[in-house]
């Protein structure tokens, strides 16, 4: 989907990332396409929407995920992602484990 920016928060556990993704949709207006472990205690969210809106809960969310996970927490967010960044934030699943 062209015009949509990708956000991604990864974090150790799914506890942090439950929190940030339920603070990120009570704040924005963001979409949340899907949690994906990617191993090695590591989960991430993805997120679509406007630049605006994805960067807002993208801090959101790496703020409140911070908060429960302590340093492990980072996170990305593509202004204009190619169409393998726009997959993976539509599927997560596409990451496989």
């Amino acid at each position: 989907m062209r015009n949509t920016a990708a956000g991604f928060v990864e974090a150790e556990g799914f506890i942090p990332i439950f929190d940030a993704v339920d603070a990120m949709v009570k704040a924005t207006e963001v979409e949340v396409t899907g949690v994906v472990r990617l191993g090695g205690g590591i989960v991430a969210v993805a997120v679509r929407g406007d630049l605006a809106t994805v960067e807002e809960a993208v801090d959101i969310g790496e703020e409140t995920a911070r908060a429960k996970a302590g340093r492990s927490v980072r996170s990305i967010v593509f202004a204009s992602p190619c169409d393998a960044v726009s997959a993976l934030a539509f599927d997560p699943s596409l990451v496989g484990n």
